[in-house]
């Protein structure tokens, strides 16, 4: 294969990365048969379609669509929709669902960056003694091959070495000892991705940079991409089980490790040791002062040290640090207990899967009494329910009463002897009282937990089902809820899929879940179907105009994508008839558009579109002897009507 131009995703992504981000995205699937945590509503979408044409060897599917960047254009087969998930309270998340072959292209871009930074992160960071860092996984390339195992695709693991080795640094009796937590502001959203490549590229071997084509023209590419993700924001996509954001977000900070590391070592005259340990962006900085600092010079000094971090983060990682930044004094036993409890409860970054347990048993706590029945835990988790039964919903969603401990009693649900004895009759008779007359607002204040639970009775999952359906107003929190009930009855409920479109967030995406297609044959560039695309992915001009075009588009750039979709026009016509771009002008477009036999109304549109161009501030501002006006988004959908028709038919 020719390697693709600069503007090409093939000049740095090639068909083994492809591969390797199918394998990976396919065995996350497989995890669903035994894992929980993979039970989500793109798992389950995923594991519906017919994929056959991705995974097929030959590299036609690769060649024409992914190396050649042809996909920008392809609307239908690779898209990005934006939804959102519950916080605690009231809050919001935002959340990205990705079609099948989208991705698979933001997981070959992630893999790439792996590729890029691994010698990197095993040879200098990883070396580091200081440091101790973990995401919710372990991806790893050993003698070019993608070493995935069901371990090092899963968090559960990760985010207990993560809470060992901050309990760890609490168990030596050191009165010179604090430790700093600091809670980054909107972490995800906020994080640059050019601000990342650059930092790759100030970090990383030349010679590694030079074997991976990773270069202007590499990060150019990448930042569109994330671009035409994000719809021209900031950050990087948060979805269900994505774990190439999660690897990216643990990567970003890699960095911001290394500048806090310097601003401790610059306090060696008074700090004996420190440790940063962190997961993604929870970070735990322990410091241990030298026996001289004295315990009001060691407050002056740790405000001194959490004010150069808050500096260096912003100004090297645009981060800020937020209110939940907090210091713990070990030497202060309240202080060392509050740590200790909430290092306990602690969850991944609060998202959908943090209570998900495996079947293992947690370690148990030295100081914990003995470990109870679970016929023991069932009646607390009994009597949990009821106390909620008797409950307020403002009292969890608007006043914001605190419910950690409640949390951490109904995720006893997890423990696998209490799952065994759920369906004894004694407890499926408790289960049906308590659902008695219960109101289903209430699930949302732990729905997973309370939906297992639920789903053994009959006429609990009856009602609630109807409780759902009879929804006039589908909100957020809702939509959360009817999903994580179906995730758990493998998406059998058609009604209730229906249902969730009346969400505004939900309603593209289940219209893709319910007509279960990849569009391989009707991808979405214009009307043409999939024999075409191979004509237009020899075509590099035409489709660096499509990709920036469609870049615009979503940014709502109508009058800059109205520029993009002349120069689209124009290139197909230009390699079409093979002419020279220099003399070829708009006359010379509408000649060959009507020797190839398209109606008089299309060309003349195709012509005024040229006109519409010249009168466009983008490209014309105007002045005394002319006008120029924005386009707006119905005038530029009337124009993208009539070059689909004649690219129609010209491809």
């Amino acid at each position: 294969m020719t390697k693709s131009g600069t503007t090409q995703l093939g000049y740095f992504i090639n068909f083994d990365l492809w591969q390797d981000a199918l394998y990976l995205l396919n065995f996350q699937i497989k995890q669903k048969m035994n894992n929980r945590h993979f039970n989500t509503l793109s798992m389950f979408y995923y594991e519906r379609l017919d994929i056959n044409c991705l995974n097929h060897p030959t590299q036609d599917y690769f060649n024409i669509k992914i190396s050649s960047s042809l996909f920008y254009g392809l609307k239908k087969e690779f898209s990005v929709l934006s939804y959102v998930i519950p916080k605690p309270g009231l809050g919001l998340r935002d959340y990205k669902f990705f079609t099948y072959p989208m991705r698979t292209v933001y997981y070959s871009i992630g893999l790439y960056l792996l590729k890029l930074s691994q010698e990197f992160l095993i040879e200098t960071y990883k070396k580091i003694d200081s440091i101790e860092a973990f995401y919710g996984g372990n991806l790893t390339y050993k003698s070019k091959k993608l070493i995935i195992n069901t371990k090092n695709v899963y968090y559960r693991s990760f985010h207990e070495q993560f809470k060992l080795k901050i309990k760890e640094e609490t168990k030596l009796d050191n009165a010179s000892k604090v430790i700093l937590k600091l809670d980054i502001e909107n972490y995800f959203n906020e994080l640059s991705i050019s601000t990342l490549l650059s930092l790759l590229s100030r970090f990383i071997k030349p010679s590694v940079q030079a074997n991976l084509n990773y270069d202007m023209f590499t990060r150019e590419q990448i930042i569109c991409l994330f671009q035409f993700i994000s719809n021209g924001k900031s950050g990087i996509p948060q979805g269900d089980n994505n774990i190439i954001s999660s690897f990216l977000g643990y990567l970003y900070l890699v960095f911001g490790d290394l500048f806090i590391d310097d601003v401790l070592n610059s306090y060696k005259h008074v700090v004996d040791s420190h440790k940063i340990i962190r997961y993604t962006d929870d970070i735990y900085i322990s410091i241990t002062f030298k026996d001289i600092i004295d315990q009001k010079d060691q407050g002056l000094f740790v405000h001194s040290i959490a004010s150069q971090i808050a500096e260096v983060l912003y100004s090297q990682l645009g981060l800020k640090l937020n209110l939940k930044t907090r210091l713990y004094r070990l030497s202060q036993e309240e202080e060392k207990e509050e740590l200790l409890k909430n290092i306990r409860k602690s969850s991944p970054s609060d998202e959908y899967f943090s209570a998900i347990q495996e079947d293992e048993e947690e370690e148990e706590e030295e100081s914990e009494p003995p470990t109870k029945t679970p016929q023991d835990k069932l009646e607390e988790i009994f009597e949990e329910l009821r106390k909620i039964k008797n409950s307020r919903v403002e009292d969890y969603f608007v006043r914001g009463d605190s419910v950690q401990e409640e949390k951490e009693i109904l995720q006893e649900v997890f423990d696998k002897g209490v799952e065994q004895i759920l369906d004894k009759p004694e407890n499926k008779e408790k289960i049906e009282k308590i659902f008695n007359d219960f109101d289903f607002n209430l699930v949302k204040v732990q729905p997973l937990e309370i939906l297992i639970i639920l789903l053994k009775d009959t006429t609990a999952t009856n009602n609630f089902r109807k409780f759902c359906l009879d929804k006039t107003i589908i909100t957020t929190g809702d939509a959360d809820l009817i999903i994580k009930f179906l995730c758990q009855t493998k998406f059998a409920d058609t009604k209730l899929l229906e249902k969730l479109k009346q969400n505004f967030h939900m309603s593209n995406i289940i219209a893709i879940f319910l007509d279960c297609k990849l569009n391989c044959h009707q991808p979405g560039y214009y009307n043409l179907a999939c024999m075409h695309m191979k004509k237009l992915s020899e075509m590099p001009d035409v489709l660096e105009q499509t990709k920036l075009r469609v870049l615009s588009e979503k940014s709502a750039s109508y009058s800059v994508a109205l520029n993009h979709l002349v120069n689209e026009i124009h290139a197909v016509c230009i390699k079409q008839e093979q002419a020279n771009k220099k003399n070829y002008d708009v006359n010379d477009v509408v000649k060959f558009l009507q020797s190839k036999g398209i109606q008089h109304e299309v060309c003349i549109k195709v012509r005024n579109l040229f006109d519409r161009r010249n009168s466009n501030r983008v490209s014309h501002p105007g002045s005394d002897e002319s006008i120029a006006w924005e386009v707006t988004k119905e005038e530029y959908l009337d124009y993208y009507e009539h070059v689909g028709r004649c690219l129609d038919f010209l491809l």
